[in-house]
């Protein structure tokens, strides 16, 4: 088995079951960078929120920015989707791996969303995110390792997570 195809898996058993629930969708979180957008609101009726692995990059990529105002559901919700495609498929743009990185900024409290990092994800949840920042550091290019690198140290460092 590939060191890819290993991660995916990894990452799909951790995040197994996760569901957007009551959560901001990537459409309501584009609408909300655009300052209201018609076209990302209608989408938004229909979006996926039982299955992350029905999210299609082509939906993720072009939302970059949206990221930034997912919510805490949002983030774990869409976290599993977008570290598998960054995985399978990379990202020639960087766009939408470095609003990956930016959204795992964790607080000196330890927070992140506004929510313990802990509580927001299980421990094999932590465990993949970590799994896949080191595989970011070994496999990625120079603009993601530095982000990636701040983002582990981070989250070791002010969660514990190991």
């Amino acid at each position: 088995m590939s060191q890819v195809q290993w991660l995916v898996d990894y990452i799909a058993t951790a995040f197994q079951g996760v569901t957007l629930g009551g959560g901001i969708d990537i459409h309501a979180a584009q609408s909300m960078d655009d300052y209201g957008n018609p076209e990302e609101d209608w989408l938004s009726r229909s979006a996926e929120r039982t299955d992350w692995r029905r999210v299609k990059l082509a939906t993720l990529q072009p939302r970059f920015w949206a990221i930034a105002f997912l919510d805490a559901a949002g983030l774990r919700f869409y976290m599993p989707a977008i570290m598998t495609e960054l995985v399978i498929h990379g990202d020639d743009t960087n766009n939408l791996s470095a609003a990956l990185l930016s959204g795992l900024a964790v607080t000196p409290a330890g927070l992140i969303k506004e929510t313990p990092f802990d509580e927001l994800f299980n421990s094999a949840q932590r465990a993949a995110i970590i799994r896949y920042l080191k595989y970011v550091l070994h496999n990625a290019t120079a603009l993601d390792t530095g982000q990636a690198a701040r983002r582990l140290r981070d989250i070791q460092t002010r969660t514990g997570a190991r």
